[in-house]
């Protein structure tokens, strides 16, 4: 979905659209949420949608398609999930560095995944079902991250009301760096352990 797509989609669906868009991109990354929690804050600044609204929306689009992946997950098994659609999300290079960091930090992990490395968040979700993560500190950790993650990016959006479109993209650029370097530091840090403990 095109920038210029997802301002119409946003104009024309208007919160219904950004709880649509926030949801799936929780559920399977399909979605562009970034993008439009930006676009949603600047149509804030221009008067054509509501602040608190826009941040429901867009928190409730998170957290529920955030759970419904956890309990999809949590109560099905892994090759039930590839037949039904998360064979992409389960067979991506990323998943099994993750799973490893996050059976050692999984609070920090489900946290941090919702705002800053956010194309993670789908796997973490998934990994935190299929782990039996405790369903409460899932919950409060996401709600958390979640909360920050519109706020944050809504609020962009709202300042930058002018040039959305290029802190979008600026955004989109500085998320790949930022997977790029982390799975490349957790590669390294797991292939140091395994040639120290020879």
């Amino acid at each position: 979905m095109m920038l210029d797509q997802i301002l119409s989609f946003l104009l024309l669906y208007k919160y219904f659209a950004l709880f649509l868009i926030t949801f799936f991109a929780s559920l399977l990354n399909i979605t562009p949420a970034s993008p439009s929690l930006i676009a949603s804050g600047s149509l804030v600044a221009t008067s054509h949608l509501n602040y608190w609204q826009v941040f429901l929306f867009g928190f409730l689009g998170s957290v529920i398609g955030d759970i419904t992946a956890y309990l999809i997950s949590y109560f099905y098994s892994r090759e039930i999930l590839i037949k039904i659609g998360f064979r992409k999300i389960l067979e991506s290079k990323s998943f099994s560095k993750i799973e490893d960091l996050f059976k050692k930090n999984s609070g920090k992990t489900i946290f941090v995944s919702r705002f800053f490395l956010t194309s993670f968040g789908p796997v973490v979700n998934l990994i935190a079902g299929l782990s039996k993560t405790n369903y409460k500190k899932f919950i409060f950790y996401d709600i958390l991250g979640e909360a920050l993650y519109v706020f944050i990016l809504t609020g962009i959006g709202y300042l930058f009301a002018n040039n959305w479109k290029y802190i979008s993209n600026l955004f989109s650029h500085t998320s790949n760096i930022l997977i790029a370097l982390i799975v490349f530091i957790t590669i390294m840090y797991f292939h140091r352990k395994k040639l120290f403990s020879k």
